[in-house]
């Protein structure tokens, strides 16, 4: 998880008493707010419940802070909310995720409830749902696959996605999937009304296909997935290979559609924008800097430059050592050129930037780097190949906890505590009034471009720091 806290905002009680919130955002989303104190609640349950690991040092308690130290306190929060993300253990932790499923829901003061949801398979069939409001990612998904008739042992291999039609024709990030710390109904209020709740795989390898072609329900997912993805331009194929998709398309014949879609170049990856790279021999350049689509695939970020015609160069995961994700801190006010549109030079010094160490040769390694705004979203999709393939290592499938719920006792920003458990209602961390959305929850629509501003100086990985992989194989020569 990439836990930033960019900003702050000021609330005042019932009584007139002013306290500070500090807006918790998630591989770049916002998640929700929460107080000094409940922060220091969850770093005290954590060291308790983790008593063998030695946590982040977390910021001292001080009164009466001024301006200047309320934004130090931002950052040492923001420091410490970050080291606890990038420790697997505390980051997977039943008390984390039940913190911030809880925090997601007073922030929004959801008042549990009965409510109508839809959730799309990727030919846009509507699946209506009924279910309350406070009700997990993963208890949603268990009941949309329930009503498909999807058999509970394949429930593992999907999960629901925030889905974006028009940036998904563009080639930008299209998708976010729902965690297990967030609530479906609550995550859909504070995105773009075109983004929809879809229905997809979740698993990278297309090794998995396999166990899909043997159900019938599972196969029309993996079918209508597949079809919606060439269309979209996600899989590409020559114009013979076209024509005969479509033969199978009409014949129903669905088997032979996915096997064949299966040889081709890109199945199974994901768009992830565009970016300005160092990685000139991409395109043959070696005066600097190109620009590139980016997109993920099975174990490979794949770079394609915006020439004609096009370069394409793949970077294997399991050759990455590490990679890390910081904001530039030349941030400048914008020009437009015009055509609504920047030059590359001024975006370069807009966006993010990752950075991964890459073995390009026995002994030989280098770091790429990548200027764009979509870094945050290409870091959770390396990180997520990365645990797929971590868990194919240890001999397991797909399969991730679910309804991971730990006891918890959860402050509340008025200082009252409610003991939260895995059969305990939610509804006791909601407003009676029903649904509300005020200052403290109400939030502008998610842009990596307008939180840039916001960042200013942040750095996800600063320094040295970058996240490890596991997944790492020193490899030599013969095998480049």
């Amino acid at each position: 998880m990439h836990f930033s806290i960019p900003d702050l905002q000021q609330f005042r009680d019932d009584n007139g008493i002013t306290y500070t919130g500090y807006n918790i955002y998630i591989d770049g989303v916002f998640h929700c707010t929460a107080r000094y104190k409940q922060l220091l609640s969850l770093h005290e349950q954590l060291q308790a419940h983790h008593s063998y690991y030695k946590l982040p040092q977390f910021p001292p308690k001080k009164l009466f802070l001024t301006n200047s130290q309320l934004e130090e306190r931002r950052i040492l929060l923001e420091k410490y909310i970050q080291l606890v993300g990038q420790n697997p253990v505390l980051a997977n932790s039943d008390i984390l995720i039940t913190f911030l499923f809880s925090a997601q829901q007073e922030t929004h003061s959801v008042k549990v409830h009965e409510v109508d949801i839809e959730i799309l398979l990727m030919n846009g069939y509507r699946i209506p749902l009924s279910v309350s409001s406070t009700d997990s990612s993963n208890t949603v998904l268990d009941i949309a696959c329930n009503y498909i008739n999807l058999s509970k042992d394949l429930t593992k291999y999907f999960s629901l996605y925030l889905f974006n039609w028009s940036c998904a024709k563009d080639g930008q990030p299209a998708l976010k999937k729902l965690e297990e710390y967030e609530s479906p109904y609550i995550s859909q209020k504070y995105v773009r009304p075109e983004d929809k709740i879809v229905l997809r795989k979740s698993y990278w390898d297309p090794c998995y296909d396999h166990d899909m072609i043997t159900d019938r329900v599972s196969l029309d997912l993996l079918y209508l997935q597949v079809i919606e993805d060439i269309d979209l331009g996600w899989i590409t194929a020559d114009p013979q290979t076209k024509e005969i998709l479509s033969s199978y398309e009409a014949k129903k014949q669905k088997r032979e559609y996915i096997e064949l879609a299966r040889t081709l170049r890109h199945y199974g990856r994901i768009p992830a924008g565009e970016a300005v790279t160092d990685a000139c021999n991409v395109a043959g350049d070696a005066e600097g800097s190109c620009r590139v689509r980016v997109s993920l695939a099975s174990k490979e970020l794949t770079l394609m430059t915006t020439t004609h015609p096009p370069r394409e160069q793949r970077f294997k995961v399991t050759r990455m050592r590490c990679w890390r994700i910081t904001t530039l801190h030349n941030v400048e006010k914008l020009q437009s050129n015009g055509h609504g549109q920047q030059s590359l030079l001024e975006e370069c010094n807009k966006n993010f930037e990752l950075s991964f160490e890459y073995l390009l040769s026995k002994d030989n390694l280098t770091w790429i780097t990548l200027k764009t705004e979509n870094a945050i979203f290409i870091s959770v999709c390396l990180q997520s190949i990365v645990e797929e393939l971590m868990r194919q290592k240890s001999g397991a499938g797909p399969a991730s906890p679910r309804g991971r719920r730990a006891a918890l006792t959860y402050l509340r920003r008025d200082g009252s505590s409610q003991l939260v458990t895995p059969s305990s209602s939610s509804d006791t961390l909601s407003s009676v009034n029903g649904d509300s959305y005020n200052s403290g929850s109400s939030r502008e629509i998610f842009s990596v471009q307008k939180l840039t501003e916001k960042f200013a100086s942040v750095a996800f990985k600063t320094g040295r720091d970058c996240v490890e992989n596991n997944a790492f194989e020193a490899i030599g020569d013969e095998e480049l």
